[in-house]
């Protein structure tokens, strides 16, 4: 897999689902469970400026995640953690 590729699309999924669900949660007037992330992401609370905070620590924290998942992936399987090669770098089979 590639892992910046991997990262990124890790970072925006992540940062869309809290921005989301804290927007979710302020127009409902509830989000109790989603008060306890405080306690790891400061800054962090259940309003509408709190679902920008909530998207930039998930973009980063996502993207973190996502990078060190591919990464042991790769390890574990044997790839390599490069950048996708062009069709012109890809080795051809000879018949």
């Amino acid at each position: 897999m590639n892992l910046k590729a991997f990262a990124i699309a890790g970072g925006i999924l992540s940062g869309f689902l809290a921005f989301a669900f804290t927007v979710l949660e302020t127009a409902r007037g509830a989000g109790h469970t989603l008060g306890k992330l405080v306690i790891v992401c400061p800054g962090y609370s259940v309003t509408y400026l709190g679902s920008v905070v909530g998207l930039i620590y998930g973009l980063v924290s996502g993207a973190i995640l996502a990078a060190a998942f591919c990464w042991l992936y790769n390890k574990a399987g044997g790839g390599a953690c490069a950048p996708a090669r062009s069709p012109n770098e890809i080795p051809r089979e000879r018949s």
